[in-house]
């Protein structure tokens, strides 16, 4: 996701929620399936340039207050051996020489979560409390994840105001460390704002800031703008494009989700 690459991913998710919160307000039980493509580019202080692109597949349960969503993804790598793919985390930049350039690709880490979202100010404020796992199924060895479990608790806002909706987020993550890598915990945050042009098509910005999980690396600091176009009553699709300000952070990236529900 995200940037991370997760991260990305999970940002225009978050976005794709906001933009359909209204008309599920009185839905007991929905069920989403979504996918896409995500792909970065970044030096990450190197001198040559990681590519990460980012394959999820998801499914989302709503039923009553209560979300529940697991994704499983597919990452590829291509880059000198310095960046590892932290799933919900970010790219890490870990502190070893380049290599020669190589690609390395297989299943991602797979992140599980349950949210309760409370409704408040006549269905126009909804606050998610949220936990998330994520499970270290990557390959540490190829670089592609930290090879460690994570877990991450926050709070998402949401408020609509007529054709404009308002968001953020503010959480906090315990980060798996090890010997070979050593990591740290941190905080996370994002704030955004979506404007409904029409019934069926939405903008946006967002911006994400976390904590490094590198012991001195930079903390990721990103800008990520989106399009979303209502295609039929059940089916979804985004664009969006993200700029990185941070060597933490992608310099720049992409992708395109399609969500389908019923």
């Amino acid at each position: 996701m995200n940037k991370q690459l997760a991260v990305t991913v999970i940002s225009v998710v978050l976005f794709a929620s906001t933009g359909a919160i209204a008309e599920i307000v009185a839905v007991d039980n929905e069920y989403r399936w979504s996918t896409g493509i995500d792909f970065t580019s970044g030096n990450y202080s190197d001198t040559q340039t990681t590519e990460i692109l980012y394959v999820p597949f998801s499914g989302t349960a709503m039923f009553g207050n209560f979300t529940a969503k697991a994704t499983v993804p597919y990452i590829r790598i291509t880059g000198p051996g310095t960046v590892v793919g932290g799933g919900d985390i970010g790219p890490i930049r870990r502190n070893r020489l380049a290599n020669a350039i190589t690609t390395q690709s297989g299943l991602g880490d797979i992140t599980a979560s349950l949210a309760y979202t409370k409704i408040l100010q006549d269905n126009t404020l909804f606050v998610d409390f949220t936990g998330k796992v994520k499970l270290p199924t990557a390959s540490s060895q190829n670089n592609l994840g930290t090879g460690q479990t994570d877990y991450t608790t926050q709070i998402d806002f949401t408020k609509i105001a007529g054709s404009v909706n308002w968001f953020g987020t503010i959480g906090y993550r315990f980060i798996g460390s090890s010997v070979v890598l050593p990591l740290q915990n941190g905080f996370l945050g994002s704030a955004g704002v979506s404007v409904n042009l029409s019934d069926n098509t939405s903008i946006g910005m967002i911006y994400d800031y976390r904590e490094a999980a590198g012991f001195g690396g930079a903390d990721p600091s990103e800008m990520t703008g989106f399009v979303s176009y209502k295609l039929s009553k059940q089916v979804r699709l985004q664009t969006y494009a993200i700029l990185g300000f941070s060597s933490g952070s992608p310099d720049a990236g992409g992708g395109i989700s399609l969500s389908f529900r019923h």
